[in-house]
C-alpha cells in the first residue's frame, strides 16, 4: 500500500467538499437575540472625524477619519481609520459573540500591531460599551466609551502592565460625519 495514501484520501476529501462550501451563499439566521445585540453596533456605522488625546505616552494629539459599516453578511462592524495624522491606520471589527455574551474587538494596525479584546458588555440605561481584560491576561485593559449622543461619543483607555505601570492612557472623542 502507498505510504501517502492517507493524505491523498484526505486531499480527495476536501476536494470534494469545497463545492458544497462555496454552494452555501446564505449564512445561517441568527437568534432573535443576537439580531437584538448585534443592532447595538449600528451606533458605530458612518463616518466620524476623531481626536485622540494621548496622556501616556505623551505624543502629539492623533486625528482620522473613521468609517465603519456592516460586512460578512451584516455580522461583523468594520472600521477603518484610513491615514492618521501620525501616519499610520487601522482597521477594526467588532460583532457579537452569543456564546461569550459579549462584543469582542479586534484591532489590526500598519504599525504591525495585533490587539484582541475579550467581549466586552453593553450597559443600555447609560449608553456605553465596556472592555476589560480577563483575569488570566497579564496586562491589564479598560476601554469604556459612552454612545449616550447618537452623533458623538467619547472613549476613555487605560491598558497597565503586570507590575501597574502605566503604558498606554488616552481618550478620544468622534464626531458624526454630516
Amino acid at each position: 500500500m502507498n505510504r501517502h495514501w492517507p493524505a491523498i484520501a484526505f486531499g480527495l476529501g476536501l476536494l470534494l467538499e469545497m463545492p458544497l462550501a462555496r454552494a452555501q451563499t446564505e449564512p445561517p439566521p441568527l437568534s432573535p437575540e443576537s439580531a437584538a445585540k448585534l443592532e447595538v453596533l449600528d451606533r458605530f456605522r458612518g463616518s466620524w472625524d476623531v481626536t485622540v488625546k494621548m496622556r501616556q505616552p505623551k505624543v502629539p494629539d492623533i486625528t482620522y477619519t473613521q468609517t465603519n459599516d456592516w460586512v460578512l453578511g451584516h455580522r461583523f462592524m468594520r472600521g477603518d481609520t484610513g491615514r492618521k495624522s501620525d501616519k499610520s491606520q487601522d482597521v477594526s471589527m467588532i460583532t457579537y459573540d452569543a456564546a461569550a455574551r459579549g462584543y469582542p474587538l479586534w484591532i489590526f494596525s500598519s504599525t504591525g500591531a495585533a490587539l484582541y479584546l475579550a467581549p466586552g458588555s453593553w450597559d443600555e440605561a447609560s449608553r456605553t460599551m465596556h472592555w476589560m481584560n480577563p483575569p488570566f491576561v497579564p496586562v491589564s485593559y479598560r476601554l469604556n466609551c459612552d454612545y449616550s449622543d447618537p452623533n458623538k461619543h467619547h472613549c476613555v483607555t487605560l491598558v497597565k502592565s503586570m507590575v501597574g505601570k502605566v503604558l498606554l492612557d488616552q481618550e478620544s472623542t468622534a464626531v458624526r460625519r454630516p
